[in-house]
This record gives structure tokens, C-alpha cells and sequence, in this order.
């Protein structure tokens, strides 16, 4: 597993800990993404797609991509869409 963590700041909020977290399994990648001290349960604060590349260069392209645009859980499987769709 392979992570990475940003730290963010917009208005109205204090600065915000993201995590990404890309996962190998059964030959396949797929990313977990969460605000630290959120709620797992609000898309929000947390989101996890399965299965989106086999490739590993390919996939830690995208987490690179990710950690530069400091995506928040609830875009993320949008971002997945757009970029390997």
C-alpha cells in the first residue's frame, strides 16, 4: 500500500489533514481517500473505489495528481471517472 497526506486549508475551516491511500488487491488498484477526524461514514469525509487500474505506473500517476490538487474524498470518485474512464 502506498499513502500519501496533504494538508489543506479553505474558508471557513481550520487546515484539514487529507490521506490517500492506494491499495493492491487481487491484482488490481484501488484508493481509499479520507479527511483524518472525519467521519467515515459521510462521503465528505471518506470514499473507496475499488478496482481502478491494473497498472501500477498508471495508478500511482493518479495518486500524484491527487496529492497536487488536494482532492477531497467527495470528488474522488469523479476524478476516477474522468481520468480513467
Amino acid at each position: 500500500m502506498q499513502s500519501i497526506k496533504t494538508k489543506t486549508t479553505f474558508v471557513l475551516h481550520e487546515d484539514v489533514q487529507i490521506v490517500y491511500n492506494l491499495i493492491f488487491k487481487n491484482a488490481l488498484y484501488s484508493l481509499e481517500c479520507y479527511k483524518e477526524g472525519g467521519d467515515v461514514n459521510l462521503a465528505n469525509d471518506y470514499s473507496y473505489v475499488e478496482n481502478i487500474t491494473d497498472d501500477e505506473g498508471e495508478a500511482e500517476l493518479f495518486l500524484k495528481q491527487l496529492e497536487k490538487g488536494k482532492a477531497f474524498p467527495v470528488h474522488i470518485k469523479d476524478l476516477v471517472v474522468d481520468y480513467f474512464g
